[in-house]
């Protein structure tokens, strides 16, 4: 470490220290560190797991959440030496059940004189790529439960922690629990300057403050972004609500800040002064009605509220997490859907566009007639495609549109004909979710010159080692003689050095043995030539090569039926069968040999 960055390191370490940092180990990532992790978890990489968050995701489990840390009381807090026990109490059981819903993989800190609570579950990535951030606040007021304000944002934030800390993301996710927020967002001023400190980056944060009453007509969570580009605010609250409208009850309602009255009233305000412009605000559409607010009947068990409709902020929000970490170098983004479509009814798809694509549109379907149509934000068709027939088995592509204009596009499919029909829909598009105009095809989390690097020369780019997690630095990350790129070709783990002694095709050879004589772990034949690998290698053989017709030790019997008799194709058995000269033969000498003596008695 040079003295600059000594340096650096010791006055962050000491600005911590002066604002009352408790932590547990916080490591700083650098490009030339592995991360592996000891559960058995999915590096998520190419993969959408939207669907399936959002699906997970639990309004009961939200629910008991917003009991538990409502149950002890009122969570008052003054200053930082005066606050009521449910406030203490509150803060340790959110670090707790941080930690206990991840199985410890969520490195917890509480930050700062306010005690704000501070989660990391680490991404895989070995580099300081961006971050994202969920928040809500903890504390509350001397005169209810905070049931509302801001249990239902804690709840969120442990909930979503449940949820996603069961894969192994590219991308660092920090869930924020802060104190003091009701005596002027003092607890998130703390981590926000923390954290910059730190020199986090983060790619989007959404705060999380009062689900619980939406507007009695819209039924929605209000999504407030801040004005700017359509990459740095607009674009993070479209894709929760074109999720909601995917795999949800479209429950979600984009608002601009200059629009919103609360805008400056929560934790995310503090995170903008610091530089985090892409900060939003996930809110309660019915704040109007909400007459619970700062009040005794602040309490989860108010008629008033409504878990089902904040539970739909919750499953956007993670659903939006996913599909953010599912980019892959060099893939388009892909949304696949399988849908039964009665006669003379449609299934509605919303797209989130950054800028200038092409939306290809492919599909199968059998059982009627099906018309296809696209609209822009604005609600305006470009396309329309009705087709009669198609491929029952293959894809057919049935509308390419270029676009421009950022927004949520829509996708209908209609089943004209008047019998069921099933159908296949696929659609792929390219994204900039940065605006920088490089496709996110075409870059990565890290610097894409590392997919062009291979410094330890195993074929394997240092991009892609970063990725699957072995080692860029040596060809062989698990020490077990077997190198990764060997490992990864047939399937095997190489992470793991106890696979080196497993047998994947039970032919006796260990997986090293295999390699160390070229033959398929997964064959027990590998060069299909009717002898199995453990004959060859027992008898010098060439298990990776057709050598069933040679005959090494030259007694007139080939390798393989040496094999097939059960002999040793080295050694050449002394057997009278491969001396006897055939009957025929051997009348012909004997009739040979007699005449020879007939005519030379005759001769003398």
């Amino acid at each position: 470490m040079n003295k600059i960055l000594l340096g650096v390191f010791i006055c962050v370490s000491l600005f911590s220290a002066s604002f009352g940092v408790t932590s547990f180990p916080h490591s700083q990532k650098t490009i030339d560190t592995v991360y592996t992790v000891s559960e058995n978890l999915e590096r998520v990489y190419g993969v959408d797991y939207s669907r399936t968050i959002f699906q997970t995701i639990s309004a009961n489990s939200f629910k008991d959440y917003v009991i538990k840390l409502t149950e002890n009381g009122s969570r008052w807090i003054q200053s930082p030496t005066l606050m009521s026990e449910a406030n203490s109490a509150a803060r340790n059981w959110i670090a707790n059940e941080l930690i206990a819903v991840s199985n410890s993989r969520i490195e917890v800190e509480v930050l700062g004189e306010y005690h704000s609570v501070l989660g990391r579950l680490p991404g895989y990535l070995p580099n300081n790529a961006p971050a994202i951030l969920v928040g809500g606040h903890y504390d509350g007021l001397a005169v209810g439960a905070g049931a509302n304000d801001d249990g239902s944002g804690v709840a969120a934030i442990l909930e979503l922690a449940r949820v996603l800390s069961q894969y192994n993301w590219p991308l660092d996710i920090y869930f924020g629990a802060w104190n003091a927020e009701e005596i002027g967002l003092l607890g998130s001023g703390e981590v926000a300057h923390i954290l910059s400190l730190r020199g986090v980056e983060l790619l989007v944060h959404y705060n999380i403050d009062m689900l619980l009453v939406p507007h009695p007509e819209r039924l929605s969570v209000l999504m407030a972004y801040p004005v700017g580009s359509y990459h740095d605010g607009k674009y993070w609250a479209d894709l929760p609500r074109a999720l909601s409208s995917n795999y949800g009850r479209n429950g979600i309602e984009p608002i601009i800040s200059s629009d919103f009255s609360g805008w400056q009233s929560s934790d995310h305000w503090p995170f903008i002064q610091r530089g985090y412009l892409r900060s939003l605000f996930a809110h309660e559409s019915g704040f109007a009605y909400d007459y619970a607010y700062h009040t005794s009947g602040d309490v989860w068990n108010n008629p008033l509220y409504n878990y089902g409709v904040a539970i739909e902020g919750v499953k956007a929000i993670g659903a939006s997490i996913a599909f953010t970490m599912g980019r892959a170098y060099q893939q388009l983004i892909l949304e696949n859907h399988k849908i039964t479509l009665n006669p003379g009814s449609q299934k509605n798809y919303s797209i989130t566009i950054t800028g200038q694509t092409i939306i290809n549109v492919t599909s199968r379907w059998w059982g009627g007639s099906i018309s296809f149509k696209l609209y822009n934000p604005e609600n305006q068709l470009l396309k329309e495609v009705i087709r009669d027939q198609t491929s029952p088995w293959e894809m057919s592509v049935v509308i390419q549109q270029t676009v421009n204009t950022e927004g949520v596009y829509k996708l209908f499919v209609l089943n004209q004909g008047s019998t069921s029909t099933g159908c296949d829909l696929t659609y792929e598009y390219d994204s900039d979710i940065d605006g920088n105009d490089v496709p996110d095809s075409e870059e990565f989390w890290f610097d894409a010159s590392y997919f062009m690097l291979d410094s330890d020369l195993d074929t394997l780019s240092d991009g892609q080692e970063m990725i699957l997690g072995t080692s860029w630095v040596n060809a062989d990350s698990d020490f077990d003689s077997i190198p990764d790129n060997w490992e990864i070709n047939f399937g095997l783990n190489p992470l793991d050095p106890s696979d080196a002694l497993g047998d994947e095709d039970g032919d006796t050879l260990t997986n090293l043995e295999e390699y160390q004589h070229n033959s398929n772990p997964l064959l027990v034949d590998s060069d299909f030539d009717q002898m199995p690998d453990d004959f060859e290698v027992a008898h010098n053989l060439n298990p990776a090569v057709d050598d069933s017709q040679e005959d090494p030790d030259q007694d007139l019997v080939s390798n393989l039926d040496e094999y097939l008799e059960g002999t040793d194709p080295q050694y050449a058995e002394l057997r009278l069968e491969r001396f006897a000269i055939p009957i025929t033969g051997l009348l012909i000498v004997i009739i040979i040999i007699a005449a020879g003596i007939v005519l030379w008695n005759k001769k003398r």
